[in-house]
């Protein structure tokens, strides 16, 4: 009995022991990925179509023992919840499935930078989330004053998770430019224009050079021109009123469109920004050059810089030679 009752100790020590290591191996079972992988779950994806994308992406190796066991602890394939997961290589099999079942996300980077149109605007922002060109234009169109929806957007990096409603982006966004706005208060104050005036040159500016370093003084010349109640004259407003951004050469048929955001035809500023400015151009007006320049024309070399003038005979030598070169290009 004795000997009897020492094996059966022995069988049961044995299961025992053997349970218990196959436990501990579960739990400290990793994933076999060997660089960081993105997986993007949408919604009404089920468990088999995520298990597919953890395959394909060499996350699990052949045996998914693990996985399927914690699944089933989790209830992973009655729970999956879309976003964007970022699993690091020697990922433990059972926080991977923690992960997944608890929807711990992984925000993305979400880059604005300039764009012309609201339609420009979705698309961008389509491209690195779930949500659609049309979500966003729908969202768009719902709020207040739909056509001045730049005023309320600052360029910048963001973070935000992936499967984010579109109602909540912008929300996000409004309350990150009301921030940025509030820092810039005092010159605002300074210089005596509103977020919406400063947006709108902002808009011009950013639409006549890419040289960083001059657009403080272009921005000076419209403001020039505006205290003085010129007309703003702006190349980059009547390619927005004819609606055709790769005219290469305003022409006097040009500067004949009816249009309110035809600075040629119109005093003041367009009724809103003609394009997103990069935070660059808002500071060029927040800090413009004070200067008596009220003219400025594109360098004959294309360089992409400017000649700035302060009488009109200087800027028609200026335009002249921009003309010449023009012609010389055959560019019309």
């Amino acid at each position: 009995m004795n000997k009897k009752l020492t094996i059966i100790l022995a069988i049961i020590a044995v299961v025992l022991i053997c349970g218990i290591g196959f436990g501990f191996s579960l739990l400290n079972k990793k994933t076999f990925n060997k660089e960081s992988v993105n997986l993007y779950i949408y919604p009404g994806e089920n468990y088999e179509k995520v298990l597919e994308k953890l395959e394909k992406s060499s996350v699990l190796g052949e045996k998914r023992t693990a996985f399927e066991i914690f699944s089933k602890v989790k209830n992973l394939k009655n729970n999956v919840k879309s976003g964007h997961y970022l699993i690091e290589p020697n990922t433990k099999q059972k926080d991977l499935v923690r992960m997944l079942a608890n929807g711990l996300q992984t925000p993305v980077k979400l880059v604005i930078n300039k764009v012309r149109l609201k339609e420009d605007f979705a698309k961008k922002v389509a491209e690195q989330l779930m949500i659609t060109e049309n979500d966003i234009l729908l969202a768009i169109n719902n709020e207040e004053n739909p056509e001045n929806f730049f005023d309320r957007v600052v360029c910048n990096t963001y973070e935000v998770y992936w499967n984010i409603s579109a109602e909540s982006l912008l929300e996000r966004l409004e309350k990150e430019a009301d921030k940025w706005w509030e820092s810039q208060e005092n010159q605002m104050k300074k210089i005596g224009l509103s977020r919406h005036q400063i947006v709108v040159l902002a808009s011009i500016v950013e639409e006549e050079t890419n040289k960083n370093e001059e657009k403080s003084t272009i921005a000076g010349v419209y403001i020039n021109r505006l205290e003085k109640d010129m007309l703003l004259q702006a190349d980059p407003t009547v390619k927005y009123a004819v609606g055709d951004f790769t005219i290469k050469r305003v022409m006097y048929k040009h500067l004949q469109t009816e249009s309110p955001y035809n600075t040629y035809l119109n005093k003041g500023l367009p009724p809103t920004a003609i394009c997103l400015p990069e935070i660059s151009s808002l500071k060029s007006v927040l800090n413009y050059q004070k200067h008596n320049y009220m003219f400025f024309c594109a360098k004959e070399d294309f360089s992409g810089y400017h000649n700035f003038a302060v009488t009109p005979n200087e800027h028609y030598r200026n335009a002249e030679k921009y003309k010449n070169a023009l012609n010389k290009l055959g560019i019309k």
